[in-house]
């Protein structure tokens, strides 16, 4: 895996995946940037949601084809000095679906938790990770 980090202005950066897709990154008002971007360590936070609802998704559609909605909400504390590193951080699951059972929903999010989020294991070397749920 590969990406490539290249200033714009200020302290404001572009970067570039291996996919060729490219992102704007800004370090926020209150470190000299514009705002005008998510900050790397918002990156990092919607790479993990990211990485455990479509991990959860993929794993409740095999169980059933009834889901309709997945959302999660992040809820994420950070440490008081610096480098102000996560410390932990809630996953709020919010699923809506016909014929899901309770016990699906944990399942899935439970698996993609122990085994299939690359991102929710590195993060979970060094944060505390929650997770809750509700069914719609």
């Amino acid at each position: 895996m590969k990406a490539e980090i290249q200033l714009v202005e200020g302290l404001t950066m572009i970067a570039k995946s291996g996919s060729e897709q490219w992102i704007v990154m800004d370090p926020g008002a209150s470190s000299g940037g514009t705002g005008g971007a998510p900050t790397p360590m918002e990156f990092v936070l919607m790479a993990f949601g990211s990485c455990i609802a479509m991990t959860a998704t993929a794993l409740l559609r095999k169980k059933t084809s009834g889901l309709k909605e997945l959302s999660v909400a992040l809820d994420a504390e950070r440490s008081e000095s610096s480098p102000r590193v996560f410390t932990h951080i809630t996953a709020k699951f919010m699923v809506r679906g016909e014929d899901l059972e309770e016990s699906d929903v944990e399942w899935a999010i439970k698996q993609a938790h122990a085994r299939f989020c690359p991102v929710g294991a590195m993060l979970g070397k060094a944060v505390e990770l929650d997770y809750e749920w509700k069914l719609l």
